[in-house]
């Protein structure tokens, strides 16, 4: 009976530290908004409020940071506009085309910023509705006739429906094939598009035998603005929000994106996409 009853004490007296423990889990996970129950005094719960804070600061400066770049990437639109009927009125020449080229890239940008800040806030309205990815796919596919190393469609389905917004499927799809053609190199190999089914998703698989990810980079390549291998930023033109979209379009749709990689090997991205709701 002492026994039982010293470990039930124990227990007891230790589970701020289990409250502790799962509030890290949470924060570890991206869940800022898990806060850890603060019921006793003592020293236990001073560390408790001391990790709600912290998490409450975290909050704080993602937002600002989020801010700043909605605030920012507005601010730019306008001049970005003007730059642009300027650019008209240049005389035609590499200098023009250079200048062009440079403007589109920023305004490309801007219109990704934008676009996932407002999917993450929910400001924005899917267009939801049953769509056959098949051909959605293959015309995507289409579209990078004549890239190099090629990108080839295996076999598919007759039909695959899924519940999505299908111009935001094609986004996801353009983006993911064109980081697979752009570091796929040197490889012999196209880029393969598969489509199956695996419920309760459907699946799109983009593999590429490309240079892989180095596993210190794996964790971060969805944070915007985050590039891998930078020593290759040169020659390899980007700017590190085409993964943070494609995700954020994806947790807009219920479903989620999933990548693997190897050195040396090549990368593979399944993207699941929500099969057709019933009664839909």
């Amino acid at each position: 009976l002492i026994l039982a009853g010293a470990y039930m004490t124990m227990r007891w007296i230790l589970r701020p530290l289990k409250w502790l423990t799962q509030g890290v889990e949470h924060v570890s996970q991206g869940n800022l908004d898990h806060m850890v129950p603060v019921k006793r005094k003592g020293e236990l719960a001073d560390l408790a409020r001391a990790f709600n804070n912290m998490t409450k600061q975290f909050q704080k400066m993602l937002h600002a940071r989020e801010r700043l770049m909605l605030d920012v990437s507005h601010e730019l639109r306008s001049p970005l506009t003007r730059l642009k009927v300027a650019l008209e009125f240049l005389p035609e020449g590499a200098a023009k085309e250079s200048l062009k080229e440079d403007v589109g890239i920023m305004e490309t940008m801007i219109t990704e910023i934008l676009e996932t800040a407002r999917l993450r806030n929910g400001y924005a309205t899917l267009n939801l509705k049953a769509t056959d990815l098949v051909p959605l796919v293959q015309g995507v596919v289409a579209g990078f006739a004549g890239a190099s190393p090629g990108v080839a469609a295996g076999e598919m389905p007759a039909t695959m429906p899924a519940f999505v917004d299908a111009e935001l499927c094609r986004t996801v799809l353009k983006n993911i094939i064109a980081n697979a053609v752009k570091y796929s190199g040197s490889s012999e190999a196209p880029v393969a598009v598969s489509l199956f089914r695996q419920a309760p998703h459907v699946v799109v698989e983009i593999r590429d035998h490309g240079a892989g990810i180095p596993e210190e980079d794996m964790p971060y390549i969805f944070e915007p603005f985050y590039r891998v291998e930078k020593s290759r930023s040169q020659t390899i033109k980007g700017y590190g929000l085409g993964l943070n979209l494609c995700k954020t379009i994806m947790e807009a749709h219920s479903g989620r994106i999933e990548i693997d990689s190897s050195l040396g090997e090549g990368t593979t991205v399944a993207l699941f996409f929500p099969e057709q709701q019933e009664g839909r």
